[in-house]
């Protein structure tokens, strides 16, 4: 049957204005949706200015406040959040909370764009200048709404800013002691809501892991998440680590040995498989007779033959691969006593290539055994029903972490303490200078402004004294969630800091001015005030909101 021609489409041609008329009809109607959708979302219909734009700010910062004091603190509540996708993320870090909540208002993206760059910085902190960023906000807008200007109140802010700086300088004072160290990266770990017991222990690793890879390293230019792999897993609770790597992996078969005494490592890259790239790539060709078929299958051997015996001959007594491993080749290295790994992740095949000096290769490659990598020993021990590779290398800035938490949805917090303890330790060996920490600094400083606030003239004196009730917010919030009163918290302090006393909220939920001291490192409080002062600045001096057509 002859098949039925159809006429080709007939073409029109328009003017430009039509054409254009009609091309974005449809776009607009779209976009016209989308953005009124999200105008409804945030609140926001049209320019928002004057004493809207007051009020959206105090509702805002106020909200912000209300879910990140609440989380603040060793003794802070956990957020349990539940994303679009059905994801339930249990956390009580501030950064992430910011990230995860559906906010889209401006004020929002700000603080946490504030909470990126804190964490980016120093890894810590954050809560602590989101919390006194959007106090200081809200202070600012009451003060804007009894007349005072915002130029005039960001004077004051900067001020007080200077003056709190200097103040800082003047209080902190070097760690002298092991135990004023232990007590900053402790609070950092206990910091997430981790367990007390599991966080004095994480403390000690992190001590010993940052200060082996600075002996390693003295010009102090060591990247954490280059030189240190932390895995998480559900078990415990406990916490190892070696001086080397440890990998989650499995051995290719089960016969293969498991311990080494000073192997010889190879690294291989992509699949050792047989892959033809000229028979039958698209399976649309087959063999016409058994001879052919045959002739194939031996050819196919021959390759996966010669493959073994390059890595045997290579000298090799444990081999990685990147990708896929065929059976024949598993059996010829079992029976040679080589330990096999297979389809493993390619950034740990670079920190292995990194720890133990072996170069990562491809099969077509010379294997030779000068290109091969050593360790000091390598052992695959079976936990909590799954493998580990334990692969010791001494004097190498390598160093690897192994959590074990009970509860699976306390892993991401886990992660986040470690995360912690390991940028205020590693801060701590750069700049050994600390504060008072549960709170005790900020209510020092807040004391010192309002002396430093008589002295002023003008309305920036208002401006500095709201600046000191922003830094009581955390005293108060530490105090409130330890299960205390805060104005009886707050009594106590001022009681302690009028006879001298270094006093703070401590683990006990108590005013405590004697041992055990919770310390934190000035340099992270300095940047945390700076950085939220500066925030604070940059929204008080915005006198509208608009929209983008």
């Amino acid at each position: 049957m002859a098949s039925k021609i159809k006429p080709a489409p007939q073409i029109s041609i328009k003017s430009n204005a039509t054409a254009g008329k009609m091309s974005q009809e449809v776009p607009d109607t779209v976009f016209d949706q989308l953005a009124e959708s999200i105008r409804e979302k945030i609140g926001i219909k049209g320019p928002v200015k004057g004493e809207e734009l007051t009020r959206h700010l105090e509702m805002v910062c106020g909200e912000v406040n209300r879910l990140l004091c609440s989380s603040f603190g060793p003794k802070g509540f956990d957020k349990l959040i539940i994303n679009p996708v059905n994801e339930i993320v249990v956390t009580s870090d501030g950064k992430t909370i910011l990230e995860e909540i559906d906010i889209l208002h401006p004020a929002v993206t700000a603080l946490k764009n504030l909470a990126k760059s804190m964490d980016k910085a120093c890894g810590d902190g954050t809560k602590t200048a989101v919390i006194l960023a959007a106090a200081l906000i809200a202070n600012g807008v009451k003060l804007i709404r009894n007349g005072v200007h915002p130029n005039t109140v960001v004077r004051g802010y900067r001020l007080a800013l200077y003056k709190a700086y200097e103040l800082l300088e003047y209080s902190s004072r070097p760690a002298k002691s092991y135990e004023e160290s232990y007590a900053v990266v402790l609070g950092a770990a206990l910091s997430k809501g981790m367990q007390p017991g599991l966080a004095k222990e994480l403390t000690h690793v992190v001590f010993r892991v940052v200060e082996r890879l600075n002996c390693l390293s003295p010009e102090g230019c060591l990247d954490l998440n280059e030189n240190i792999k932390i895995l998480q897993k559900s078990g415990g609770p406990e916490v190892d680590y070696l001086e080397g790597l440890i990998m989650d992996e499995s051995p290719a078969r089960p016969d293969m040995p498991r311990n080494f005494n000073k192997p010889s490592l190879l690294i291989l890259n992509y699949d050792l498989k047989f892959k033809s790239e000229y028979l039958s790539p698209r399976h649309d060709k087959m063999a016409r007779n058994l001879e052919t078929a045959y002739s194939f299958r031996d050819k196919q051997k021959d390759i996966l033959r010669g493959f073994a015996d390059k890595i045997i001959g290579s000298g090799a007594d444990v081999v990685f691969c990147e990708g896929n491993v065929d059976l024949r080749i598993e059996e010829a290295l079992a029976r040679k006593g080589i330990l096999l790994f297979k389809k493993l992740k390619l950034k740990d095949l670079e920190k292995l290539s990194k720890a133990t000096g072996t170069q990562i290769m491809v099969i077509s490659d010379e294997l030779a055994p000068e290109r091969l990598g050593r360790a000091d020993s390598l052992e695959v021990i079976k936990k909590c029903h799954e493998n580990f590779v334990f692969i010791r290398v001494q004097n190498q800035p390598i160093m690897s972490i192994l959590v074990w938490e009970p509860v699976k949805y306390n892993l991401r917090k886990v992660e986040e303490a470690v995360d912690d303890a390991l940028n205020s330790a590693a801060f701590l060996y750069r700049n050994k200078m600390i504060v008072t920490g549960g709170g005790g600094a900020e209510f020092d400083l807040s004391q010192m402004l309002r002396l430093y606030a008589l002295i002023l003239e003008g309305k920036e004196q208002l401006s500095v004294l709201e600046y000191a009730n922003a830094l009581e917010e955390i005293p108060k919030a530490l105090a409130r969630n330890a299960g205390m009163n805060a104005l009886d918290a707050m009594t106590e302090i001022a009681a302690s800091y009028s006879r001298g006393e270094e006093a703070r909220i401590d683990l006990s939920g108590k005013v405590r001015a004697d041992a055990p001291f919770v310390y934190d490192l000035a340099s992270i409080k300095k940047l945390a005030i700076v950085s939220a002062t500066e925030t604070a600045c940059s929204m008080l001096r915005v006198d509208e909101i608009r929209l983008k057509k």
